[in-house]
């Protein structure tokens, strides 16, 4: 998230020399039931001053923005107005504002919606301040500001400060009566103003001069601080007076001629120094202009003249007035373009000393040098694409990519990147192919970055000689992610092994993304740990990445990023292990509803097979299915990745299997079995084929080979299921023992996976025999019980309801306890005991004490 600085949400200080003006604060309370307050007028007719005056003399709460061209931009603009409000006492500390974060791509209708909710839930009438809003130009931030007063949020009072009319709807608001404005002509000086401030500038004019000063700038208060500044200095007031003229040109040549002649030449010439940077801090004054006491020339020329102001937390760094700024580079272009590039190249490799690589970039640009903006692009591109300034980039690229004599191999390495955190991996893998064309030496860090994105567009990468991101640079962070992307996305099963290798590469680049606030790669870092996790059946693992994260894209602003979308994805398919299917269904939704028009059918295949498993498992198993088929129709032979085609083929023969559709069971068995890498995941269908037709052994010896190890399996739920198959073979066939040992063998496999969707959805003799393999487990976390007690596909209401005697009695026979020992626990006769058996048996329509407990937990009967 970009921070916003102090100064930019703190209300300006007044100078000694302001003059309160009563009747103007009387015309702003008047106003305090309108939409809108307006106050416009040109530049320096004190509309910020008159605006800060105000908010401090009756104590409203107040949200200030200093704006600036930045900020004619949605994202910029909100990110402002929001640390405005949580600067702000009377916004609560529970207020949802203090956590609201701006979308970094769209800010769309849901954001705005819930930031007015958040605005209109405020206890306190808060005045929110935006000064110079004429920088707010373009439509869409401008549909924001529209969008507030449409709301008409009676917790808030607009007020704008600006140089021209903002485009908004004034003239419906003026008709309504629910515009205050204060135009050029209230915020003119009047002649006893004029004199006044006159006086408290240290000048003693006569009421003439006063007058004639007056008559000279037409009550524009810059014009009259800038004339009482000369006129210290000046000889003859009449002849000054009547010579000052107080249209624009008049105005600059007053500056070159009597406002910086009243300064030293040194002075002047080290503010059109300084003037290439806002905002400029002192030891980059120190470096345009060879002056070890540039700071204490700034401070002084503040305290003399206002021509500048000092700025930041300690004060450490000074601003210029925007037009008093203009007016300097003007002046500084006098002395040459190649001064000026001089300056910016300073600036530029000061900047980026202290860390700052876009203000290096943007004076690296204006100094006109491609060798100095592309040096500094090869040295910070590994910090911008991990922070995710994917615009700036862009204008970057945009702008040098076509000048280059021979193609530079860092730029379309630098555009790969933009891609990858887009989600195109399409694109990025044709700018990795380009950048391996482009001529040119390989430096060593080039070599690292090339490996970098290349594994994490997809393409794999050199494996690592060393222990990744032990320096903890951004560089070497992407080298991790690139080698856990790599490692990830290979060929074939995720062993233990590789699958610990994987999980180490993306944690150790999560490491440096958390360390330095590197928002894009935090992202990217938690969502391939998710799906790393996913792929090696760690579900509870998976969901606490993935939920990650959400929360890291949601604190850095990337909640609209594909990243997002993929850990959805994650949250999806685990969901679905955990024999969740509801949350399952709602995470593929959300996961769909965020992708819009996005270059990722693997992505959207991963959610809409989510879905359709999900459908299948709440009892919907013809919908379930259709979206199944639907999403493999919609991939149009896009590639997948192993896991995730073998998953998908595995929800989908199985619900063909059970809506009894044998045809459409083999197309899917024919199908992936034609890709060649989940032989035993093919054998798996072809044991549920075996057991549709009611063949124990012949299932019993498909899975055979999966389950002595001589064929790997890419899921390590496909070995969970195979064992379940092997369970369910041995019970039919009389072999209840190896039944039990089978089931056993399932059980240890699933627990640490959190796999509990097999079990949820296993016939009644396979659930017959989990309540056998509860034993004398009374401990309802164990998860055993938790298998008996998962979601299942549909559940028919029972023919008549226990009382809740009854259903404590039924808790207490799904444990080992005999009838005494029950009667015990609860505290009655055996008697009694028994015939509440009766009762349960008659209303569950059951025989046996094992079949009240297995019917017990297909009904979900609480207790």
């Amino acid at each position: 998230m970009t921070s916003v600085p102090r100064a930019k949400t703190s209300v300006p200080c007044l100078p000694p020399v302001f003059l309160p003006r009563p009747h103007l604060l009387t015309a702003l309370d008047r106003g305090d039931d309108s939409a809108v307050t307006l106050v416009c007028a040109p530049p320096g007719h004190g509309k910020t001053l008159l605006l800060a005056d105000w908010v401090r003399c009756d104590g409203v709460p107040v949200a200030w923005v200093a704006l600036d061209e930045d900020d004619d931009d949605p994202r910029r603009l909100w990110t402002s107005v929001l640390a405005a409000l949580a600067a702000c006492p009377a916004v609560p500390p529970s207020s949802p504002l203090r956590s609201l974060v701006v979308p970094r791509t769209t800010v769309g209708i849901d954001f705005l919606t819930e930031l007015f909710q958040a605005l209109d839930a405020v206890p306190t009438r808060i005045r929110l301040v935006l000064d110079d809003a004429h920088h707010l130009r373009s439509p869409a931030t401008l549909h924001g500001v529209e969008a507030l007063l449409r709301h008409q949020l009676g917790s808030v009072r607009l007020v704008l400060g600006s140089r021209a009319d903002p485009a908004l709807p004034l003239a419906r608001l003026r008709m309504e009566g629910r515009l205050c404005e204060l135009r050029t002509g209230q915020l003119a000086f009047s002649a006893e103003e004029t004199g006044s401030l006159a006086d408290r500038c240290g000048l003693r004019l006569t009421s003439r001069q006063s007058a004639l000063l007056h008559e000279r700038t037409e009550g524009w208060v810059a014009g009259i601080r800038l004339a009482a500044l000369a006129l210290r200095q000046h000889p003859d007031a009449d002849d000054f007076l009547a010579a000052f003229s107080g249209d624009d040109r008049s105005v600059a040549d007053y500056l070159s001629d009597e406002v910086f002649s009243a300064i030293s030449a040194d002075e002047g010439d080290l503010l059109r120094r300084v003037s290439i940077s806002d905002p400029m801090p002192v030891l980059l004054a120190v470096e345009l202009t060879g002056r070890v006491d540039a700071g204490d020339v700034l401070a002084g020329l503040e305290h003399t003249t206002g021509l500048v102001t000092a700025a930041g937390p300690h004060r450490t760094e000074f601003r210029v007035q925007e037009l008093m700024r203009s007016y300097l580079t003007a002046e500084l272009q006098r002395d040459g373009p190649v001064v000026v590039a001089e300056l910016h190249r300073r600036a530029a490799e000061w900047w980026s000393a202290a860390g700052a690589p876009l203000r290096a970039l943007r004076h690296a640009a204006q100094s006109g040098s491609e060798k100095l903006t592309i040096g500094l692009l090869h040295q910070w591109a590994a910090v911008l694409v991990a922070a995710g300034q994917h615009g700036e980039l862009r204008r970057l690229l945009a702008a040098l990519e076509p000048r280059q004599p021979e193609p530079d191999p860092w730029l379309p390495l630098i555009t790969a990147q933009v891609h990858i955190g887009e989600g195109d991996w399409t694109a990025a893998q044709a700018d990795v192919r380009r950048a391996a064309v482009a001529p040119g030496p390989e430096d060593p860090l080039l070599a690292r970055f090339r490996s970098a994105t290349s594994g994490l567009a997809g393409l794999g990468c050199p494996a690592a000689e060393d222990v990744p991101g032990t320096d903890g640079s951004a560089l070497a962070a992407l080298e991790s992610l690139g080698r856990g992307a790599a490692g990830l996305f290979a060929a074939g099963a995720l062993a233990p092994d590789r699958f610990a290798a994987v999980l180490g590469q993306l944690e150790a680049a999560l490491a440096v993304a958390r360390d330095q606030q590197l928002g894009l790669l935090e992202v990217e870092s938690q969502a391939l740990i998710a799906a790393a996790a996913v792929t090696g059946g760690d579900h509870s693992r998976a969901q606490r990445a993935a939920r990650a994260a959400v929360a890291a894209a949601t604190a850095h602003g990337w909640l609209d990023s594909p990243w997002v979308v993929s850990a959805r994805a994650v949250q999806a398919h685990a969901s679905l292990a955990q024999a969740a299917p509801e949350r399952a269904l709602a995470a593929a939704g959300e996961g769909l509803a965020a992708m819009q028009e996005t270059p990722q059918p693997a992505l959207r295949f991963a959610l809409r097979a989510a879905r359709g498993g999900a459908l299948c498992d709440l009892g919907d198993r013809t919908a379930g299915l259709l979206e199944l088929q639907q999403a493999e129709a919609e991939l149009g032979g896009a590639h997948l990745p192993a896991p995730l085609a073998a998953s998908a083929a595995l929800l989908e023969h199985r619900a063909a299997l059970l809506l009894d559709l044998p045809t459409a069971a083999a197309s899917v068995l024919s199908r992936l079995a034609a890709r060649g890498d989940a032989a035993a995941e093919v054998l798996l269908m072809r044991s549920w084929a075996e057991a549709a037709s009611g063949s124990p052994r012949s299932a019993r010896a498909a899975v055979a080979p999966l389950l002595q190890g001589r064929v790997p399996a890419v899921l390590r739920s496909t070995t969970v299921e195979a064992w379940l198959v092997d369970a369910w073979g041995a019970q039919r066939t009389g072999d209840r023992p190896a039944g039990r040992s089978a089931l056993q063998a399932a059980l240890d496999l699933a627990e640490p996976m959190d796999l509990v969707r097999p079990f949820a959805i296993a016939g009644p003799g396979l659930r017959a025999l989990l309540v056998d393999q509860l034993g004398g487990v009374r401990d309802r976390s164990a998860f055993t019980f938790r298998c008996l007690a998962s979601e299942r596909r549909a559940r028919e209401p029972l023919p008549a309801s226990l009382s809740a005697r009854e259903r404590d009695v039924l808790a207490e026979l799904a444990s080992l306890s005999n009838l005494s020992e029950i009667a015990d626990d609860l505290d009655v006769s055996v008697n009694t005991v028994k015939s509440h058996v009766r009762a349960i048996y008659g209303k569950l329509g059951v025989s046996t004490r094992r079949e009240a407990v297995l019917t017990a937990w297909e009904h979900e009967v609480p207790r």
